[in-house]
């Protein structure tokens, strides 16, 4: 094929999607399925007395202009909401039912708050207009999209450059300590387990609410595997490997599963009964080790075979059987769109909301007031925590510089920023490794666009035909394997 013969394929690429296409199709991937998802993990909220609320069936309406009694409605389209100065934003609404000992006192699809709506994405008042039609409502039918509006202003969502998490990363220290280490993430919480080889042979593992780092083979023993033999046969066949561990049984038996959990109780729940502190014990493993696998105790062994894994890797390591992890591989590497940042920040914006809605219905108990759902609720607590950070930039964790103002001073600037990236590292650092252009970025990100000064590096851009995937559920593909015998 000569060369002027690829001009059509590379035209007819970029007619089918528009270079922002991973921003709208994440940011659809958070309105219908993510939000969903964040009301299920908080649909029940206990109250004091006996008194349950239920959430439920949450909906979110395209953009409308509403008057201050909430009658007249009609659609908003982004051009009308820079000229008057509004937010484009769409309604959410929850189904809200509430119990007393288990009897329903009221129920209503309840206004709950609003939420800024990208351009041009399937929520938006422009999905699939045509050219003609973008036209005959005043909008720029040129315009990507891609882009928030809050108070008559277009911002701009910044895509974040962050480590992987739930993948396993091989480290060694300036002391010759090597470890693996895995940022376990679940819902909001986020933990980092880690697995260390000592000078002395013995595996350690520290996680998240253990004071203390717990030896490897009493961590096994505790999710269940509490005979050499098990433990022996989970491992690889590698000498190597089998005389390590035999090493570690030598040093720290096997003991009985309760015997293990007693142990991790002392640690986790000091000066407490034997009951209490075996069933603390079984909570911080479900709760805090390796949540991302799951939180049950059905899930207990799948966590053993992971730690062994992660134990694994340390060997090699130690062995020079395997290189140490390189942060800056890309592989090591996730980009979080719109979609996911908005996610973290619903999260935490609807979290805060239940815990209102929680302290609103106790107050009313201990006032002797009648419960209701209309005086229960207040709308505000979503809308203002959100609308706050889309406009100052503030996210979760006090990381800044997410959103940011456009300036779309010509065609280009519509289409750049968008695909913008910008790593979460310190940018005060001059000798960064993270600075330089890495082998993994060919055809993912351009090695000449960045700006100078102490950014440089930091904040690049997508080269010109890469695309990011949306997240994946790996539910269903669990489910699949284990429907066809496949040992995961």
């Amino acid at each position: 094929m000569k060369s002027f013969d690829k001009w059509p394929l590379v035209k007819s690429y970029f007619e089918m999607d528009s270079p922002i296409q991973q921003q709208i199709n994440s940011f659809d991937q958070f309105i219908y399925e993510k939000i969903p998802e964040i009301v299920k993990e908080y649909e029940k909220i206990q109250c004091s007395n006996d008194i349950t609320v239920e959430l439920s069936n949450i909906e979110i309406t395209n953009p409308q202009i509403t008057e201050s009694d909430r009658t007249t409605k009609q659609k908003l389209l982004p051009m009308e909401a820079r000229c008057r100065d509004l937010s484009y934003s769409g309604s959410m609404h929850l189904d809200i039912k509430l119990y007393r000992k288990g009897i329903l006192q009221d129920e209503k699809k309840a206004y709950i708050g609003e939420i800024p709506i990208l351009v041009k994405s399937k929520k938006c008042n422009l999905y699939r207009l045509s050219e003609e039609e973008l036209i005959d409502v005043g909008e720029d039918p040129m315009d990507f999209g891609g882009y928030l509006i809050v108070n008559g202003s277009e911002k701009m969502l910044v895509t974040q450059e962050v480590l992987s998490v739930d993948r396993i990363l091989v480290h060694e220290t300036d002391a010759k300590v090597v470890s693996s280490e895995v940022s376990s993430v679940k819902g909001a919480f986020r933990g980092r387990v880690k697995v260390t080889v000592n000078p002395d042979g013995l595996f350690t593992v520290l996680f998240p609410a253990s004071p203390k780092k717990f030896y490897l083979i009493e961590l096994l023993n505790a999710l269940g595997m509490t005979k050499e033999k098990d433990v022996l046969e989970q491992f690889e066949d590698e000498k190597i490997i089998q005389n390590e561990v035999l090493l570690n049984l030598e040093k720290v038996p096997c003991v009985k599963e309760e015997e293990a959990l007693d142990k991790l109780g002392r640690s986790v729940a000091p000066s407490q009964t034997d009951i209490y502190r075996l069933k603390r014990a079984r909570e911080v493993l479900d709760s805090f080790l390796l949540p991302h696998i799951g939180q049950d105790e059905k899930d207990r062994k799948k966590k053993a075979y992971y730690l062994i894994t992660m134990t694994e890797k340390a060997i090699e390591k130690v062995y020079n059987l395997r290189k140490t992890a390189d942060k800056d591989h890309y592989a090591n590497k996730r980009l979080e769109l719109s979609g996911r940042l908005m996610e973290n920040l619903f999260r935490s914006a609807f979290k805060a909301f239940t815990k209102d809605l929680k302290f609103q219905v106790d107050r009313a108990i201990s006032r002797h007031r009648k419960l209701n759902i209309n005086t229960i609720i207040r709308p505000n607590a979503i809308t203002e925590k959100i609308m706050y950070s889309v406009n100052t930039g503030t996210w979760v964790g006090q990381v800044t510089g997410v959103a940011k103002y456009m300036t779309p001073s010509n065609y280009l600037t519509g289409l750049t920023e968008p695909r913008r990236v910008k790593s979460a590292l310190d940018n005060s650092r001059e000798l960064y490794e993270a600075r330089d252009v890495h082998g993994t970025h060919f055809g993912r990100l351009c090695p000449i666009e960045t700006p100078d000064g102490p950014n440089c590096g930091l904040t690049r851009n997508l080269a010109l035909m890469a695309r990011i995937t949306t997240e994946t559920d790996a539910d269903s593909v669990i489910e699949f394997l284990e429907k066809t015998d496949v040992k995961i």
